[in-house]
């Protein structure tokens, strides 16, 4: 180097540094003007999304580090509102002069949240189709890769490398007890969380210590939970609306945010949890037991899709499942749904069904294979177009010792109780001990054909699933935006009527199954026998049981004289037994409806050769009531009938 340079190199460190220090004090001088020109474009974002905010002695202390006194949000159109008090902020200076906050260090002594919880946001937003019938619009104008995209790089942005955050109060009013979900002692240091998770609702207190990293580097949140006694968690929104509390001794997650662009964004992590407890009754009548289960997931979220690839695996007990699932929301809104085809021990798999969840199936062992798969798919724009394929299949499968309930004793004598809202309602033995038992020969032939063919048309070819009525069933439901069908089988009613409680519950559903699966794979009972149990013990009418007693109470003779009409009008009061005063004017004439039915009936009879069309021959709606049961009209109804008369689509006869 020639030391004629050596001044000039001096005087260019020294120019480089008086520019610096020059910057740094413009930069001191007009930073409090910058902030507040921040604070008015944060408040006019937060504006523009409904809230209102407002500042207490926002200003700095020292070189960069922002102290706010009290931050306050409200909700312009309800009471929400979030307080947060004492704030400390050190940022990065640079940003500012683009009106960009970039925070280093951030500490709070409390933030406060309320949240109104109005009874109409428990409901699911009703969408009207408009003029070409689609729906979802709202929804699809959201481009979901997008708004996901922004989000998760405004969450990495902004959080800073360190905070601390003394309590966090978050107070949830709705229709029941509020609930307060508090975080206390949160901090986070270069990526390490820690705090304490607290629920409190009613008289219960929970707090869970919450151990993690929030990694900005690669853009991965993992956290862990481990509680320390047996309590269940009132868990906001669920408890009011479903009545659902639920408890666990750990619970772990994980994703990864760093595969993203702005027209797909992949979520990929694992989730898994010990000694899960769940109670609801809308679930089941019993707490809920899984004492093991771990997913490892990948969700695609497109512009308008949403998906969990079929490389999603879940391990629940000892038993896994591959499940696949698409929501497509272009211009014919789509759900697809399947259970991958899979092979389960058949020992593992009893024994990994969720204790507490059944009741009958408890303790049942049995050793094989089974072989499971599901496929599901509905453009919910047309019901019609539903697909739905499942099937369990054994291989080398025996019952080894039965649980709860021994399946052979349909093929016996037993005693059947009758229950209703829970409570007993009669007892009685089915079998020929029970004068009331009428053999299947001794059934009058019209009956068998009439009931078979609005119940379950093809009862005696299918193995316990109708997958067509099934259908059908879930294409009206959903196009009646309500449950108004059902799809279950003569198979699904006489296990539902004899080993089940009849409380509508998922696990009671998906038991229900399961048996009608052993009964009729394992051919543990006859069709013949099945119907012929079903016949004498389904109710008829208030207190009726049996069609012996059904066949006196309305029409005062033996089950094997009913003719034609009269057994196409007990056929029409199965579904709801007490309802049958409900078919009829006060004069005794049947309603429209009924007559509705009959014509329907009478035609899938013969077209499914249950009797020949000859039997038809002037059959007419014309039903006279002759037994006990016409005096019910002599006496005067309180309640408006019209009122009553069961939903036409729910009589359509099963195909």
């Amino acid at each position: 180097m020639n030391i004629r340079q050596i001044p000039v190199l001096k005087l260019l460190a020294v120019s480089a540094s008086a520019l610096i220090i020059l910057i740094m004090a413009v930069s001191f001088t007009i930073r409090g003007f910058i902030l507040r020109k921040a604070i008015d474009s944060l408040n006019a974002r937060i504006y523009h999304h409904s809230y209102s905010a407002h500042w207490d002695d926002a200003g700095f202390r020292g070189l960069n580090t922002v102290f706010v006194k009290g931050i306050y949000f409200q909700s312009k159109n309800s009471s929400d509102e979030l307080f947060m008090d004492s704030v400390s902020v050190r940022i990065r200076i640079l940003p500012l002069f683009v009106k960009h906050i970039r925070i280093r260090e951030f500490e709070c002594r409390t933030i406060s949240i309320r949240y109104q919880a109005e009874k109409e946001s428990f409901r699911k937003p009703v969408v009207k189709p408009d003029a070409t019938g689609k729906s979802f619009e709202s929804v699809k104008r959201e481009d979901l890769a997008e708004l996901a995209y922004k989000n998760i790089r405004r969450m990495f942005s902004y959080a800073p490398s360190k905070m601390r955050i003394n309590r966090v109060q978050v107070r949830i009013s709705s229709a029941g007890d509020p609930t307060e979900i508090g975080i206390h002692g949160l901090t986070l240091l270069h990526g390490s969380i820690n705090a304490a998770i607290v629920f409190a609702g009613g008289k219960t207190r929970v707090e869970i210590p919450v151990r993690g990293r929030f990694d900005k580097s690669t853009e991965i949140i993992d956290l862990s939970l481990i509680k320390t006694d047996s309590s269940l968690l009132p868990i906001p929104f669920l408890r009011e609306k479903y009545g659902i509390s639920a408890g666990f001794d750990t619970l772990a997650f994980a994703v990864d945010l760093s595969g993203r662009n702005r027209r797909m964004v992949n979520l990929e992590g694992t989730f898994s949890f010990e000694g899960f407890i769940l109670n609801g009754e809308r679930l089941s009548t019993q707490d809920i037991v899984i004492d093991h289960f771990r997913s490892s997931f990948l969700v695609h979220l497109g512009p308008h899709t949403v998906e969990l690839d079929s490389s999603t695996r879940a391990d629940l007990n000892k038993i896994s499942l591959m499940p696949y699932f698409r929501f497509d929301l272009t211009h014919n809104p789509e759900v697809t749904f399947k259970v991958l085809p899979i092979q389960w021990d058949a020992g593992d798999f009893f024994l990994s069904l969720p204790q507490g969840m059944f009741t009958s199936l408890t303790g049942l062992q049995a050793k094989g294979r089974l072989h499971y798969y599901l496929d599901f798919k509905v453009d919910l724009n047309n019901p019609d177009s539903l697909w739905f394929d499942t099937k369990l299949r054994a291989e080398d499968f025996s019952i080894i010792h039965y649980g709860t309930d021994d399946y052979r004793i349909l093929n016996g004598s037993f005693l059947h109780h009758a229950y209703e809202h829970g409570r007993l309602a009669a007892s009685f033995v089915v079998g020929s001990e029970n004068t009331d038992f009428v053999p299947f020969e001794q059934i009058s032939p019209y009956l068998r054909a009439a009931v078979m063919t609005s119940e379950d048309g093809s009862f005696f070819y299918h193995n316990g699933f109708n997958p067509v009525a099934f259908r059908e069933s879930i294409a009206t439901n959903i196009r009646e935006k309500r449950f108004a069908r059902g799809g279950s089988t003569i198979t699904m009613q006489l296990v539902k009527n004899v080993f089940l409680t009849r409380n509508k519950t998922l696990a009671r559903k998906i038991e229900e199954a399961l048996i009608v699966w052993l009964i009729e794979s394992k051919n543990l009972v006859s069709k013949q026998r099945m119907y012929e149990i079903y016949l004498n013990l389904i109710e008829w009418g208030p207190g009726i049981y049996g069609i012996s007693q059904a066949s006196r109470f309305y029409f005062g003779k033996s089950p094997s004289a009913l003719n034609l009409e009269e057994s196409i009008f007990l056929a029409s009061i199965v579904p709801h037994p007490k309802w049958y005063k409900y078919s009829f004017e006060t004069n005794g004439v049947v309603k429209p409806f009924f007559r509705n039915y009959f014509d329907r009936l009478n035609e899938l009879m013969v077209r499914k050769a249950f009797i020949a069309p000859e039997d038809t021959a002037g059959a007419k709606p014309l039903i006279m009531l002759t037994g006990p049961a016409a005096q019910v009209f002599s006496v005067p109804d309180s309640i408006a009938a019209d009122s009553l008369i069961p939903d036409e689509m729910e009589l359509v006869p099963s195909l």
